[in-house]
């Protein structure tokens, strides 16, 4: 997808929810390698916080 550098700093939060709760994706700095991975996904109520819990920002070219 031409994408680079997409795991391991902060889990990414998604807009999909599995009824109530809201998943996130990918890893983060204080997990080991087995989790940061983009097909690993866990979640958490709408409410919770976390240090490790974050977005990833893509910015696609105008014309491509």
């Amino acid at each position: 997808l031409g994408m680079y550098d997409m795991h391991g700093n902060v889990w990414e939060l998604t807009f999909t929810k599995k009824g109530s709760v809201r998943v996130f994706c990918g890893g983060s700095w204080d997990y080991d390698g087995d989790y940061c991975e983009a097909s690993y996904r866990d979640g958490g109520g709408p409410d919770d916080r976390f240090s490790n819990l974050g977005f990833r920002v893509l910015a696609v070219p105008v014309g491509e």
